[in-house]
């Protein structure tokens, strides 16, 4: 049997750590989607790569929160498109984006929060 789970908004949103530095590789499946940049602040550059589950609605969201330690950038990678975000030394942004149909979508540019 597929790995299957109870979608939001009738489950829990899906939370996703990432690490400090490098490739982050994310697999969508929930229609919400939480990214954790925070819990670890980046220490290098960091790349979001996207597979995206074949279940996967339009209008599923991704919500990042993220933070930096000083100029470290986020840049956004295969399923995803959006302009790289570059941070400041203890500054936290956030940002999200919608699936499309076909891969995820920045709404807005990230927004520094703090």
């Amino acid at each position: 049997m597929a790995d299957q789970i109870i979608k939001f908004p009738f489950g829990p949103a899906t939370t996703v750590a990432l690490s400090a530095t490098g490739a982050q590789a994310i697999t969508v499946k929930n229609m919400l989607t939480i990214v954790d940049g925070v819990s670890v602040s980046a220490t290098g550059n960091r790349t979001v790569n996207l597979t995206l589950d074949a279940g996967l609605e339009a209008g599923a969201r991704i919500v990042f929160k993220l933070k930096t330690d000083g100029t470290e950038t986020m840049a956004f990678g295969t399923g995803i498109t959006g302009a790289t975000l570059t941070g400041e030394a203890g500054k936290t942004f956030t940002a999200e984006a919608v699936f499309d149909g076909t891969g995820f979508v920045l709404t807005a540019a990230p927004v520094k929060i703090d």
